[in-house]
């Protein structure tokens, strides 16, 4: 039988721990396939849906574990793929990049209510078209296609190695990611998680948050990364040295870019720039506190600022158990 199609609930006491502290998710979670893949409950009317998608051969895809840099990402891969056209950028990039299973992260119910609390939002009822219509959307576009996807690969069609669509796939530290996740699902009103930075750690090391096991994520992507059609890239060299990591990308879609344009783009993905850009801090806005940004801090090495001894040795362990076995390493 298919991965995608081997579904089983997760363990009762964990899914009431779970719903108690993931306030917005409002019927469970399961678990897919021998990775145990952790989702919504709601994919298993999805499934399908999402395995059977019907890809072109110049389709890109950019995936990740949720807060890995996909977004900063996207932006980058969409101009490249669109002539470096920042006026057609000023709209919104959920609409130029679709997020391919927007529908899954988004419970019917926590919506629904939401919609009628907030009755005539324009803002959430776009958003509420696009969780309905988002594979609709993509199958109607005549353009070359960008698409956003935290899906792990044997979870998506196989035709997106079969056909030759672009892949690139980009890594965070798993610290950095923990932080940056634990903050937008804290502040997100469709997930709203309530506990503390201590609870969601241990949920994330042990592969109970959406898009889990981490490592089961960036190991099926490692395993492919000598593939023509896949790239790895790591959030910590777009910091360190973004003119390299815009190169890489354009030389895998075989875009050539002179020096100003390496300068325009440098400057527009700047993390400063970056959050203040509205056509993304404003882009299906989910995130219901002032306190919290969908574009946080994007520090590399934040994670210092709220790890305890205690944890940050857990995490030590755990990551260099796993890199052992996968073979992996996170630029400084």
């Amino acid at each position: 039988m298919e991965n995608h199609k081997l579904i089983f609930p997760v363990e009762e006491n964990l899914n009431q721990e779970l719903l108690k502290y993931f306030k917005g998710e409002r019927d469970g979670y399961v678990q897919v396939g021998p990775k145990k893949w952790f989702l919504p409950v709601k994919f298993k009317s999805l499934a399908s849906q999402y395995k059977n998608f019907r890809v072109r051969p110049d389709d890109v895809w950019i995936t990740g574990v949720p807060r890995s840099g996909t977004t900063v990402t996207q932006e980058l891969v969409w101009l490249l793929c669109n002539n470096l056209d920042y006026e057609a950028a000023k709209q919104d990039l959920d609409e130029r990049v679709r997020y391919y299973e927007l529908d899954l992260v988004f419970n019917d119910k926590t919506t629904e209510e939401r919609i009628m609390t907030f009755s005539g939002d324009k803002e959430l009822e776009r958003l509420a078209e696009c969780i309905k219509n988002t594979l609709k959307f993509l199958d109607d576009d005549v353009k070359r296609r960008t698409i956003k996807t935290h899906l792990p690969f044997e979870l998506l069609p196989d035709d997106i190695l079969r056909k030759g669509c672009k892949v690139i796939y980009v890594c965070r530290n798993p610290k950095d990611v923990a932080v940056s996740y634990f903050f937008y699902e804290k502040g997100s009103w469709h997930l709203n998680f309530t506990g503390d930075f201590e609870k969601y750690w241990n949920f994330f090391k042990n592969g109970n948050c959406t898009f889990g096991p981490y490592f089961q994520h960036v190991k099926q992507a490692y395993e492919k990364k000598n593939l023509l059609n896949v790239l790895l890239v790591f959030y910590e060299d777009l910091r360190k040295d973004p003119r390299a990591y815009i190169r890489q990308i354009a030389d895998f879609l075989n875009k050539q870019l002179d020096k100003k344009e390496i300068d325009k783009l440098e400057n527009h993905l700047g993390f400063e720039n970056f959050k203040k850009n509205p056509a993304v801090s404003k882009a299906l806005r989910d995130v219901d506190n002032n306190e919290v940004d969908f574009i946080r801090k994007g520090k590399v090495g934040g994670w210092t600022e709220y790890f305890t001894k205690k944890i940050n040795n857990e995490a030590n362990e755990w990551i260099n158990e796993n890199i052992r076995h996968i073979g992996i390493k996170w630029p400084k």
